[in-house]
């Protein structure tokens, strides 16, 4: 009953996303509940098995985007930078504190994969995804108590908006035409998704209710940027490579709940 109710949830969310639908959007709402469904059926270990792998991936894109310039306006690897960006730092992020590893090697290898996700952003011209991420991983570094990696985020921060502003690459966003009932459905779904993933991280703190947490507290601080603060998020801003980061998050959250 709680995994359907949770379905019912995350499909309402991914609508209000879209808003106005058509046929292609009903396909691609629909393709997004299958990456729920299959994402759901993995095993957790799997989930938390793929940081390694997508970790690569991330510096390898970083390495073909520098060799390859033609490749950065391709849609395609557009996405992928996206999808590869966030899940490398998000599953980074959200199991560092089980690596015990020392202090400086965590910080040599966060550093490293910041300098990977922000080229792959850079280049793909895909800065919407970085003030959000960028706010999300300094509340959760805050939330698990890693104080001493806050120095290092806030200066990611720093340096990645001296970067914009230097470009004149502005992070206003032209407004986005909601209405009230709208504005009020998108902020609902994100906080009670939220709220739910939260009461599950608390309780039970397992790697995947951890991930669940810090996709949807993403997903949160987007959607009140964009509503709130004008400011250029991704989910309302480009729907489609929301559902790339929203389908996955949302099997991961399906799953922990079909066990408690």
């Amino acid at each position: 009953m709680k995994r359907i109710a949770l379905l019912l949830l995350s499909c309402l969310f991914f609508y209000s996303l879209f808003r106005d639908m058509n046929v292609v959007k009903t396909l691609l709402l629909c393709a997004a509940v299958g990456v729920v469904f299959i994402v759901s059926k993995a095993p957790a270990r799997y989930v938390v098995g793929s940081k390694y792998p997508l970790i690569c991936l991330c510096f390898a894109l970083s390495a073909a985007l520098i060799v390859f310039p033609a490749f950065r306006t391709k849609p395609v690897i557009r996405f992928t930078g996206i999808f590869l960006t966030f899940f490398s730092l998000s599953l980074y992020v959200t199991t560092i504190s089980e690596k015990g590893k020392g202090l400086y090697k965590e910080i040599l290898a966060l550093s490293l994969l910041f300098i990977s996700a922000s080229l792959n952003l850079i280049m793909t011209r895909s800065v919407e995804l970085f003030l959000p991420l960028s706010i999300t991983i300094l509340l959760f570094l805050f939330i698990m108590q890693r104080t001493k990696l806050l120095p290092l985020a806030g200066a990611y921060v720093v340096v990645m908006l001296v970067f914009l502003y230097l470009k004149k690459v502005t992070m206003y966003g032209s407004g986005i035409d909601l209405g009230s009932a709208e504005r009020y459905l998108v902020l609902a779904c994100a906080f009670l998704l939220l709220l739910v993933t939260f009461i599950g991280f608390v309780r039970k703190a397992g790697p995947t209710w951890t991930i669940a947490f810090f996709g949807l507290l993403y997903a949160s601080v987007d959607i009140l940027m964009s509503v709130g603060f004008s400011l250029k998020g991704l989910l309302l801003y480009q729907p489609v490579a929301a559902l790339l980061i929203l389908a996955p998050l949302v099997g991961v959250t399906l799953q922990e709940g079909k066990r408690s």
